[in-house]
């Protein structure tokens, strides 16, 4: 019986983590970087899904011994070489990729404390 709850449980977290992976931006990158080479989007989101591993455990890691702020700065490093992989980067981008990494950071650190503060004003109004 344990082990069919734990089955479950997990059925259940790794359903729920497939579909937050599964975002537009992701299959925008894809469609992008396949157009730029002229190849199949469909082998290239396959196949780096498959690369992609060892880099979502690291920032897994990360986020859970190091803080928010060292995978977002793992995030910027991979945007950038994804580039220069591409023969894409350029100054503009590098610059975008650094505000919208603050923007990640700020609204990480920004929903956290304002829903703290929401769900605080919450259980009062309801006392």
């Amino acid at each position: 019986m344990y082990v069919m709850g734990m089955l479950i449980d997990y059925a259940i977290t790794v359903l729920s983590f497939a579909l937050f992976v599964a975002c537009p931006r992701l299959a925008g990158m894809c469609a992008i970087t396949a157009r730029v080479r002229a190849v199949n989007p469909y082998v290239v989101s396959s196949l780096g899904v498959v690369v992609s591993l060892p880099i979502v455990l690291l920032m897994t890691y990360l986020v859970m011994n190091v803080g928010a702020w060292a995978a977002i700065l793992v995030a910027v490093l991979t945007d950038i070489l994804a580039a220069v992989l591409m023969g894409t980067l350029s100054i503009k981008y590098a610059i975008e990729i650094a505000i919208l990494a603050l923007f990640v950071w700020a609204g990480v650190y920004v929903a956290s404390k304002l829903s703290t503060i929401i769900v605080t004003a919450i259980a009062q109004t309801s006392k």
